[in-house]
């Protein structure tokens, strides 16, 4: 499951770099800041590394 939030970040983030190439830079700015939520903050949300240090 998190490796399908990655690379849907991915793809959000490639399709917001190409956005802002085309000048369409409303849409370019919403897909890397929705890259950005998927792709770290969801995993570590769902199901990161735990927190602390192992013992």
């Amino acid at each position: 499951m998190l490796i399908v939030l990655w690379v849907i970040a991915g793809i959000l983030a490639l399709s917001g770099v190409l956005a802002l190439f085309r000048k369409e830079h409303k849409w370019g700015i919403v897909f890397l800041i929705a890259a950005c939520i998927v792709g770290p903050m969801l995993t570590a949300f769902l199901g990161g590394p735990p927190a602390g240090p192992r013992s």
